[in-house]
């Protein structure tokens, strides 16, 4: 009897000690999918120290707190439930990221659920729970440090949805005009950030743990495996055209002035690409695709297609393949000046669709051009425009 007990307290150590990465059948079946496989960091990416992350003991683990940044994954993330188990030290700050983009904070280009040891206290807009520097968690949920804990998040639309540990502590809160950019002096509304983007795992300096952490993707458009990033260090993979200048800002892609495009080396046929996009007021500018600069050095307008950028042209407003296909469904652009919003864009021989924050906006055919370059719109002086991880997967 000893011997039995022993062996089942060791058991029960062993189970309670490490991690759980595999899901069960029924979840499997109902779309949940492991992030995080307990083995090693495939499907992550990291803008800070790699090497700074590891897998122990099939454990997500700081390797060298302070080095890591955030890490994240290599698809991005509309609408999904996302659960996770994480261990804290005394003292232990982190965060989960979401629709954060691949460049900036996470936490504040898409939003944050905090980390933070503060077990005991009371919910404050930066406590464990809440929606960082935004949305204050109803009650405090955490665990005291050295104990595992457990988030279900869910975003959907413009809402968000947060247990901790079982306790329902942000009850599909909308995001809206809340948020400031680490000072109230400095609003950031949460309206305004990525409405699409990457799962990131916070290294503020402290030994952490992570483990079990699944998704189930809820997006209408899925991001397929494989894109490729073309927002690249120094635009050594682009050529510019005209009037426009354009810079890598920390990672967007800004154009000013005008007229003028930056265009891809590279050419495309069949593809998709999706792009995180910002224009200012009354700011106009496009995503063209199957398009080559114009000859006549008096147009400065390419000759292809444009997805176009434009949100307050009654006719080719933001979705519309200009002046060539329109929405039937939306009557009016589903995007706002100086607020983030997604455009994804497909070609299939002459099929040719366009989405803006996961709604179809145009579905057509269209002839006239197979292949050519990408290329940005800087429209005219005063334009400011600004374009994030915008990638693509070139389809057979």
């Amino acid at each position: 009897m000893k011997l039995i007990a022993t062996s089942l307290l060791l058991f029960g150590m062993l189970t309670n000690g490490c991690a759980m990465t595999h899901i069960a059948d029924d979840e499997a079946n109902d779309g949940w999918v492991n992030l995080f496989n307990g083995e090693d960091l495939s499907g992550w990416a990291c803008e800070g120290n790699l090497n700074a992350w590891g897998v122990k003991n099939g454990e997500l683990v700081t390797l060298k707190p302070g080095e890591g940044w955030w890490i994240r994954t290599d698809k991005m993330y509309r609408d999904f439930e996302l659960k996770l188990d994480f261990w804290m030290p005394e003292g232990g700050n982190s965060g989960v990221g979401l629709r954060g983009s691949s460049n900036g904070d996470p936490a504040f280009t898409g939003f944050e659920v905090q980390i933070l040891d503060t077990f005991g206290e009371d919910p404050a807009d930066h406590t464990c729970g809440s929606v960082y520097t935004a949305i204050t968690a109803t009650e405090m949920a955490v665990h005291p440090a050295g104990q595992w804990n457990t988030y279900h998040i869910k975003a959907i639309g413009d809402m968000i949805d947060v247990k901790l540990n079982g306790v329902h502590i942000v009850n599909n809160e909308k995001l809206d005009h809340r948020g400031y950019f680490r000072s109230p002096d400095n609003p950031l509304p949460l309206s305004d950030r990525a409405t699409t983007g990457y799962i990131s795992l916070q290294d503020h300096g402290h030994k952490f743990r992570y483990r079990n952490i699944q998704i189930k993707d809820l997006s209408p458009d899925p991001e397929p495996n494989g894109m490729i990033a073309l927002i690249d260090q120094n635009l050594d993979g682009w050529f510019a055209e005209d009037n426009a200048e354009w810079a890598n800002e920390g990672g967007s892609l800004v154009g000013r002035k005008g007229p003028g495009h930056l265009f891809t080396k590279g050419e495309y046929a069949d593809f998709e690409m999706r792009a995180l996009v910002k224009v200012n007021d009354h700011g106009n500018s496009g995503m063209y695709f199957h398009v080559k600069p114009n000859p006549d050095p008096n147009n400065p307008w390419p000759i292809g297609y444009e997805a176009q950028v434009d949100n307050h042209d009654p006719k080719n407003f933001t979705g519309s393949v200009y002046d060539k296909a329109w929405s039937v469904e939306h009557k009016s652009s589903l995007a706002r000046d100086n607020a983030w919003f997604d455009y994804r864009v497909r070609v299939e021989g002459d099929w040719i669709r366009t989405w803006i924050n996961g709604q179809l906006m145009v579905d057509t055919e269209l002839s006239e051009y197979d292949r050519g370059h990408f290329a940005v719109q800087g429209h005219h002086d005063g334009n400011v425009i600004e374009y994030r991880d915008i990638r693509v997967l070139e389809l057979n």
